[in-house]
């Protein structure tokens, strides 16, 4: 007959140290990793100045994928006014292009919003402090200085009448080709 050993079965013994090392493994990445500032920009930027927030700012190249240089390209994003007082959309500019216009509703009254409605042919309109609907316009970058393409950001700054202004980096978003 022979005898089973009473101490711990080596399987068991090597399992247990495979698992401690890679709990340990995953320990050593401190507590600021190289992941933790990675920001999806599948919709857009964000950013704010002042009670003046920008949500989902890009650059809409339509159905195709790149911006080619010299043309005028809309953006598409919302603007809130997390404020008690009305503020106004005075300028956008960017160094990746020559200048800017600015369509429809420009003034966000306090606790409201602003959609830049992109290359959409929607109706522009002012926001309802009434009902407080979100108002819309149109904001374009005119005479574009080089190509713009999907991938890298491109900085665009909105200034305001009260909160001042801020800087963005920016991404192309198109909506691929078309169907049909």
């Amino acid at each position: 007959m022979s005898r089973r050993p009473h101490g711990p079965r080596p399987a068991l013994v090597v399992a247990t140290l495979l698992t401690a090392a890679l709990a340990l493994a995953g320990c050593s990445a401190g507590t600021v990793t190289q992941t933790d500032t990675i920001v999806s920009q599948a919709a857009g930027t964000q950013g704010s100045v002042g009670p003046m927030v920008l949500q989902d700012v890009s650059i809409d190249s339509g159905p195709a994928e790149t911006v080619p240089s010299g043309v005028e390209v809309p953006l598409r994003g919302t603007i809130i006014n997390e404020g008690a007082e009305p503020d106004r959309l005075v300028a956008v500019s960017s160094p990746y292009a020559v200048g800017s216009r600015i369509e429809g509703g420009t003034v966000v009254p306090g606790e409201n919003a602003l959609r830049i409605v992109g290359a959409d042919p929607a109706p522009l309109s002012p926001p309802n402090i009434d009902l407080r609907l979100p108002g819309s316009a149109r904001v374009v970058l005119t005479g574009v200085t080089q190509q713009l393409r999907a991938g890298p950001t491109y900085a665009v700054t909105f200034t305001f009448e009260r909160a001042g202004s801020v800087t963005l980096p920016v991404i192309v978003v198109g909506s691929g080709p078309s169907e049909g």
